[in-house]
Order: structure tokens, then sequence, then C-alpha cells
């Protein structure tokens, strides 16, 4: 049976989820401090539409990446689930990279901002692209694409500005078993502990390195 608690009725699914992140269901008339939420309707609607794993991964980016506990609202919960779907390659790729993403995004300082669009345009929206804008700009690859449409819309408007559009073309599987065994031999070659830093410098995430090279080795 679900638990009466501070006059809600809590989904037993969402107690047991929120007590597994030790993240305390607080009423609806109190306001959230760190680990605490009364947004206990839209983890339910996680749940049900993407699955308890879904959701389990949503409070762990806000739960265990630094600082983001004391943001467990409505609209973090639906942006992080948005960006959760969005970015589901880069999260298959290396889901620790993707955790450590948000250890260094300034979430709060996000938050901020979408609020102050309230009224204008949805907050979790305006929260949603800003966090898929600092996600996409960590990976020099994507497993998505705009459409061939925008893509020349946004090179005309950068052309404009001097710039050029940054490298995001997605890569056949060819090409990435190509690279893969480049990458293998590459790798060979380096003094230990200078993988990581090579990578780098040749602006190449070290998730899609080893995915890459994955590929190149089941090939």
């Amino acid at each position: 049976m679900a638990d009466q608690l501070a006059g809600m009725i809590v989904d037993p699914q969402v107690q047991f989820l929120c007590d597994e992140f030790s993240v305390r269901i607080i009423s609806k008339s109190a306001y959230p401090g760190p680990g605490e939420t009364r947004a206990v309707a839209t983890i339910g609607r996680l749940i049900r539409n993407h699955g308890e794993a879904h959701a389990r991964l949503v409070l762990t980016v806000l739960m265990e990446c630094k600082g983001n506990h004391a943001l467990i609202d409505e609209m973090a919960l639906k942006a992080v689930s948005s960006i959760v779907l969005a970015c589901a390659d880069m999260i298959e790729d290396d889901a620790s990279a993707f955790l450590d993403l948000f250890d260094k995004i300034p979430f709060g300082h996000l938050m901020m901002l979408a609020n102050e669009l309230r009224g204008i345009v949805p907050q979790g929206h305006a929260l949603s692209g800003m966090l898929y804008l600092v996600a996409r700009r960590s990976a020099t690859l994507t497993g998505r694409e705009a459409s061939p449409g925008m893509q020349t819309a946004a090179r005309i408007s950068e052309a404009a500005k001097g710039r050029e559009m940054p490298c995001r073309r997605r890569l056949r599987e060819e090409e990435k078993i190509a690279l893969g065994r480049r990458l293998i031999e590459v790798k060979a070659t380096l003094p230990h502990g200078h993988w990581g830093s090579w990578l780098k410098k040749q602006g190449v995430p070290i998730s899609s390195a080893h995915q890459a090279m994955r590929l190149a080795k089941a090939a």
C-alpha cells in the first residue's frame, strides 16, 4: 500500500527509489533543501513513461554529481530526463564520462537563467536546451544530427559572423573502425600515462576513442 506522508499519497516505487538515494520526500507546502524533494508526481511519471532504470539515472545525476543534490525539483527532474534521452549515445559510449560532465556543469546557474524566462517559455524546456548545448560541446562527434536544411542555415549564419561550424558529423561504422585501428596503433607507441593528453590535443573525446577502438577490435 502507498504510504501517507505529509498529506500526500506516495507511490511505493517512488518511495523505494527516493530511499535508495536518501532523498527525503517533503510536503508540497514546504520548500526543499539539499537532498529533499516534493516532486514525487514527476518522479512517478518518469518511472511510468521511461522505466525505473531511467528514473534511477536521473536521480544519480542529481544526487551523486557534485552540488546537484540541492536541485531536485520538477524542472530539474524533467530537464535531466530529457538530456538522458537526448544523449543516449554519450551514455552508451561512456556513462562515467557523462556523469563526470554533470560534476562540472554549472547546474544551479543554468536553473537560475531558466527561471528568468518564466512566463515567456517553459522553464524546463529552456533548461533542457542549455544542458544539451553544454553536453554536446563536450564532444566533437554526436549520435544525433540536425536536418540538412538547418545545418546549411547554421553554417551561413556562422560564416557571416566569421566563424566556422564545429565538425560534428556522425561517422559511419567503417570510418569508426578505421579510426579505431589508427588509435590502437598510436596508443601502442605512446608512453604510459600519455594517452589521455594525446587525445585531448587531437580534440578526440576519450569516450569516442574507446568506442572506435572497441569496434576495430571486434571487426
